[in-house]
């Protein structure tokens, strides 16, 4: 059996054991250690299955953030090459992925669409979880042009200095129609990019490609309809129903739906939905345009591209 088969089935006896009742046991001084062990031995399994994610077979993209939070802003987590990169350190970004055992300490860099609040809320969090147990004190913090008076603001807040230890600020201020590269090694290529309306709104979008299988994200922004969406296997974009739309202007799931059929992309994550009835509008209607390969990304969710093949892979991590 797999790392991940031993971690389910020790997770599937623990919850049996206690709603079969013997729950009732575990008050005695053995119950509770048992019921440790088990804990202990299930946290290891599940540690090392994790690990895994790290191996060089797959990009991975892994969604995180606090799922109780209204108008929640999810992150990104990007797994390639043995490298973490966090896209948009919103509410929970941390503690999500940090209580699913990701090593935190794999953390090459923090990708920002955006320079506003939500998107950095959990920034600082996440550079304390990232710190320990490494000898690099600076972490990487790419973004619109924003970025590094927001950057400043966080290292002062922290008592550091942005040279040797905290946050450290590159704004790759790429122009319509012609990508920047912000990362280059083993493989993995890491680009930033925007659109002519993306760029007026200090928006930024980032492609990841490793070994011929492509992730694009983009937060809030428009990037389904971007030159760099194209051929891409995943496009994760926010969007909203066509009533929210009509209300704040941003875009609908059919629009995304149209640009990513246009565009030759694989699939669309649709990312932001501040409830399951909205997540369900959305796919719905993003169906309903006319591309299929549509689902809601939700915090906890694992997209896996194979190298081997050209698969698409979700599932809960």
């Amino acid at each position: 059996m797999s790392a991940l088969g031993n971690s389910t089935a020790i997770f599937v006896t623990l919850s049996g054991l206690f709603w079969g009742g013997w729950i009732v046991g575990s008050q005695t001084p053995e119950g509770q250690e048992a019921i440790a062990r088990a804990y202990a031995a299930y946290e290891e399994q599940q540690a090392t299955a994790n690990e895994n994610l790290f191996d060089t077979t797959a990009l991975r993209a892994i969604v995180c953030g606090d799922p109780n939070v209204a108008e929640q802003k999810p992150c990104l987590a990007v797994v390639a090459a043995g490298r973490l990169f966090i896209v948009d350190a919103g509410t929970g970004a941390a503690s999500s992925l940090g209580g699913r055992n990701i090593p935190m300490d794999r953390l090459s860099a923090v990708l920002l669409t955006d320079a506003d609040l939500p998107q950095v809320a959990d920034l600082s969090a996440v550079y304390g979880a990232a710190s320990r147990g490494r000898s690099d004190a600076l972490l990487p913090v790419y973004g619109p042009a924003e970025t590094q008076r927001l950057v400043d603001g966080l290292n002062q807040a922290g008592g550091f200095d942005g040279a040797v230890n905290g946050l450290q600020a590159w704004g790759p201020s790429p122009e319509p129609g012609r990508s920047v590269i912000v990362f280059e090694a083993d493989g993995l290529v890491v680009s930033a990019f925007t659109t002519q309306e993306d760029a007026f709104n200090g928006r930024v979008g980032y492609r990841f490609d490793y070994r011929g299988r492509s992730i694009v994200v983009g937060g809030d922004g428009r990037v389904a309809s971007a030159s760099a969406a194209q051929n891409a296997d995943v496009v994760l974009q926010g969007a909203q129903s066509q009533r929210m739309a009509q209300m704040s202007g941003g875009s609908t799931a059919a629009e995304v739906a149209a640009q990513a059929s246009a565009a030759n992309a694989g699939m669309v994550v649709l990312t932001g939905a501040n409830n399951q009835l909205a997540a369900q509008v959305q796919v719905a209607e993003a169906r309903a345009a006319g591309f299929d390969d549509v689902v809601a990304g939700r915090v906890g969710m694992l997209v896996e591209l194979p190298l081997a093949n050209g698969e698409i892979n979700v599932r809960p991590l």
